[in-house]
């Protein structure tokens, strides 16, 4: 049996870290000499008492392929192929880190088809919650280059910002993805890092029992089953098989897609199961031909079924429901589309401003507009799922503290969302996980570059505020030494919490990493530097100035909101709010007001989840992010 064992991270075609030491470690048993050898550097090493061993390699400039050669005095030898040596960032965070590839594919079908680059490569961390002490290594990933048989499976966010990085600074780039949807900043954090946090680290203590967890999850489990068949058993869809073309339908109510439940008053507030049918006409030429379903977003979950055969299962609100129709199934003529959608919660939706069709290269059929609809049965309140490894410290624990031995350039921190119900705290917690991840990396300025959050409208009935004050501190951590903030006000969807448009995000964040690598690039928006207010007596007004950096060939731009700027507010010292009249001269923003004999106190730039009208850019094409301003205050 060969005892020489490599991690998971360093194994065939990995990317290490250029221009800093390399760190290699590995096991063997105790007491025994290992030698690495990679590009006509030998080291050798002795295990210690527990058959672990480390060592460094020297600086590296990029290149590649290389290889690295393992051997102990036992006689054993291990071989590290394909190795690249560039960039290698550590991307983090929730569901748009997450978000993979195949999710965006339809709006950018050539970077899929067009994709093979040996230069670029991911190590992809499953989701591990681990709350009783950090692990040593990762319990899943392996290094991949993009293929188009792997490139589905990469993370948007993080294929977009190597591609672009690479194609910068023309050397491989690596990133290790370590993501989870829904987490909160608290699961990616450290004990030490959440010291003094007593509710945190009492729940982080909860879930250390082994036992707990298990009867947690099997608890989450039965419920959710049971909950399921008391619907089903009582649903009269399934009973009568109403997906069926036969069944007669002619006493069911009328809805228009795309609605909202709380429109109609029979499903105001109503929890369970309700299907929807609709007959359509397909021309000769779509008849016979495979065909895609798309029905935008449904909150919560769907079955599809298309002249009786089923063709799409979705089981929870956010992804498209984009649906494969086979070779065959569509005929000439009439044919029925019958959908069982259940609402867990009481917020039941058919997403507006998304796309509801069926098409082919022959043609396109609209399914937007009037569909019959029937309750099949009602339920009470879905209970409550406990999302076991969102809880304090166990993602950290489980995918981040396994990775701090391997040699980074920088951290990509795409996260926020869901910590929008308790914002206030938010700068404190990455003040206290920056602080922390560099300590665990051993470089105290190791880059960190954060994502704020982008525009957004639907879902957010009372919780608007704890979006823009969660966004506000994300703007202010760019005064973290070594932070830079990714500013998204422009890349969100107003009708989805995951925007697909993953590629500007990916170039701006490639943009800010290589800026600080001293290439000459704009990687900045518009930022207010100097505010200076001053009164005009003569016409009762009063003008406030915004003087900015970052500000050469200043616009204002918008695909759909127009070209007026009315996001800016100024806020007096009564808490009055006015909307200013503004215009961009030169590298200046000018707000004017009437005169009133108050002071002014706040200036806000987009102080709500979405903009209403157009916002300010630069000559890159970056946007202003979104502020609020003392006007006396230092610039933040």
């Amino acid at each position: 049996m060969n005892e020489l064992q490599l991690p998971r991270l360093i194994s065939n075609h990995m990317v290490l870290q250029r221009n800093k030491e390399i760190h290699i470690w590995g096991r063997d048993l105790p007491g025994h000499r290992v030698m690495v050898s990679f590009r006509g550097e030998e080291a050798v090493v002795q295990t210690d008492e527990k058959g672990n061993f480390s060592l460094f390699l020297q600086k590296q400039e990029a290149g590649g392929p290389f290889s690295m050669l393992f051997r102990d005095d036992l006689g054993n030898e291990e071989v590290v192929g394909d190795v690249y040596i560039g960039e290698v960032w550590f991307c983090s965070g929730q569901s748009n880190m997450e978000l993979p590839m195949n999710r965006v594919k339809d709006r950018f079908p050539g970077d899929v088809a067009d994709c093979k680059n040996t230069q670029i490569r991911t190590f992809k961390i499953r989701e591990n919650g681990v709350f009783t002490a950090p692990l040593a290594e990762p319990e899943s990933g392996e290094w991949k280059s993009v293929q188009p048989e792997t490139i589905l499976d990469f993370s948007a966010a993080g294929y977009y910002f190597a591609k672009a990085l690479q194609e910068l600074l023309k050397v491989p780039v690596g990133f290790i993805d370590a993501s989870l949807g829904g987490s909160l900043i608290e699961s990616w954090m450290s004990r030490e890092m959440l010291h003094g946090m007593t509710a945190e680290l009492a729940l982080a203590e909860k879930y250390s029992d082994a036992a707990f967890v298990k009867e947690q999850l099997l608890k989450n489990e039965q419920q959710s089953n049971a909950w399921h068949a008391r619907l089903d058993a009582a649903d009269q869809g399934l009973k009568q098989h109403w997906e069926k073309e036969c069944y007669n339908n002619e006493n069911w109510g009328m809805v228009t897609v795309p609605f909202r439940f709380d429109e109609v008053e029979e499903l105001k507030g109503f929890i369970g199961s309700v299907w929807l049918k609709r007959n359509f006409t397909v021309p000769q030429e779509m008849a016979g031909k495979p065909a895609k379903l798309w029905l935008g977003t449904i909150v919560d979950s769907d079955v599809a079924y298309l002249n009786g055969q089923q063709v799409g299962i979705t089981y929870y609100q956010y992804p498209p429901r984009k649906y494969e129709i086979p070779k065959g199934l569509l005929r000439e003529g009439t044919n029925t589309i019958v959908l069982r959608v259940i609402s867990e919660k009481a917020q039941g939706r058919f997403t507006e401003g998304k796309k509801y069709a069926i098409f082919n290269e022959q043609g396109e059929i609209p399914l937007d507009g009037t569909w019959s609809y029937c309750i099949g049965a009602a339920c009470e309140h879905v209970p409550e799922t406990d999302f076991v490894n969102w809880k304090p410290t166990g993602l950290y624990n489980g995918m981040t503290a396994p990775c701090h031995k391997y040699t980074i350039a920088g951290v990509n921190w795409y996260q926020g969302e869901s910590n929008t119900h308790h914002p206030d705290n938010y700068l404190d917690l990455l003040r206290r996980m920056i602080e922390g991840y560099r300590k665990e990396w051993n470089d105290p300025k190791l880059p960190f570059q954060i994502v704020e959050l982008p525009n957004l409208m639907v879902d957010m009935e009372g919780a608007e505020e704890g979006w823009r004050v969660l966004r506000e501190l994300q703007r202010r951590s760019a005064v973290i030494p070594d932070v830079d903030v990714a500013v998204t006000i422009d890349l969100g969807e107003d009708n989805d919490l995951h925007p697909q448009n993953k590629k500007d995000l990916g170039k701006r964040l490639a943009l800010l990493a290589a800026a600080r690598l001293g290439i000459p690039v704009e990687s900045k928006g518009p930022e207010v530097t100097e505010i200076t207010v001053a009164s005009d007596e003569a016409n009762n007004l009063r003008t406030i100035r915004l003087t900015c950096s970052h500000a050469e060939g200043l616009h204002a731009s918008s695909e759909d909101k127009g070209k007026e700027i009315l996001d800016f507010e100024v806020v007096n010292d009564n808490g009055e709010v006015l909307q200013p009249k503004t215009q961009i001269k030169g590298q200046e923003i000018v707000l004017t007001i009437p005169d009133k004999e108050t002071e002014v106190k706040l200036i806000r730039y987009c102080y709500r989840t979405s903009n209403i009208g157009a916002l300010v850019y630069n000559q890159a094409g970056l946007p202003m992010s979104p502020f609020v301003r003392r006007v006396y205050e230092e610039t933040v």
